[in-house]
Parts: structure tokens; C-alpha cells; sequence
């Protein structure tokens, strides 16, 4: 049960993390908008990427507590 809440928790964290990162990268590195298709990669793609790897940086610090 910890590492479940644990990987809930990385999961979350990370997704946020990189949602809000590839959004403000995307501004300050003068990324085309055209479309919304920068940021649907970002919601869509990099975002779910973030939270599993989120999630199992979590469940692995939740078990070795």
C-alpha cells in the first residue's frame, strides 16, 4: 500500500512538474504554437511519460522507507 501512495504521489508530483516545465519552455524557446500542437505533445505525451516515470521513482523511495 505505501509504494502504491508513494508512486501516486512521484507520479503526480512529475507530471505537474513537466507539464508546467514544457509549457514555459516552450515560450522561452520561441516554440511555434500553430495549431495547439506543442501543447497537446506536452498534455498528451510528455506529461503521462512524466507521471509513470514519477511513478516508479515513487514506489521505489516509498519501499526502500
Amino acid at each position: 500500500m505505501r509504494m502504491v501512495l508513494g508512486g501516486l504521489a512521484g507520479g503526480s508530483v512529475l507530471a505537474v512538474l513537466v507539464f508546467a516545465g514544457g509549457i514555459i519552455g516552450g515560450d522561452l524557446l520561441g516554440v511555434s504554437q500553430a495549431e495547439g500542437a506543442y501543447a497537446m505533445g506536452v498534455a498528451f505525451v510528455w506529461t503521462p511519460l512524466g507521471f509513470v516515470l514519477g511513478f516508479a521513482l515513487g514506489a521505489v523511495a516509498a519501499r526502500r522507507r
